[in-house]
Order: C-alpha cells, then sequence, then structure tokens
C-alpha cells in the first residue's frame, strides 16, 4: 500500500514553510535575535556614557570648589605661570 504523494511531502512542505516563516520573516526569531544584541549593545554605549558623564561631573565640581586643583590644571594643560614665575623650556 503506497502513501498518497501529496499527504507525504506535503506535510514536508507545510512544516518547512512555517519553519521558515517563524524563523527568517519580518518579526520572526532571527529578527528577535539582532534585534536583543542591538539592544545589548546599545545599552554597553549608555552605560560607557553614563560612567564618562559622571567623570565629567566629578571633574567639573572638583575645578569649582579646590582653587589648588584648579590652578593645577591651568598650569599644566595651558602652561599659565604666575607673576614673577620664569619659564624654562628644555628642547631636544
Amino acid at each position: 500500500m503506497t502513501e498518497n504523494p501529496v499527504k507525504k511531502y506535503g506535510f514536508i512542505i507545510l512544516v518547512s514553510t512555517l519553519f521558515f516563516q517563524i524563523a527568517f520573516t519580518e518579526g520572526g526569531i532571527y529578527d528577535y535575535i539582532k534585534t536583543k544584541r542591538t539592544i545589548k549593545s546599545i545599552t554597553a554605549l549608555i552605560q560607557k556614557a553614563e560612567k564618562e558623564n559622571t567623570m565629567l561631573f566629578q571633574e567639573l565640581e572638583k575645578l569649582q570648589k579646590d582653587d589648588q586643583y584648579l590652578e593645577e590644571v591651568v598650569r599644566i594643560k595651558y602652561g599659565f605661570v604666575r607673576d614673577g614665575e620664569k619659564v624654562y623650556r628644555v628642547e631636544k
């Protein structure tokens, strides 16, 4: 007794089509995985930006409140000197 080929292969085609539909179409498993990766990378970027923002805020507060630190930063970063000081530049 032989089976009807339509029944035999029809079920396989139906299951294959449903799997393809679930896995690869818009809103499928592939999109879901891609979206999860994107969310993870954006979350990491946000955490990095928040950490940098906190550090910059702390630096700003320190510059506003600590005059010695402000003087040190200005001297190092911008090369400022006090009245009466001499600057010696050594070149190689």
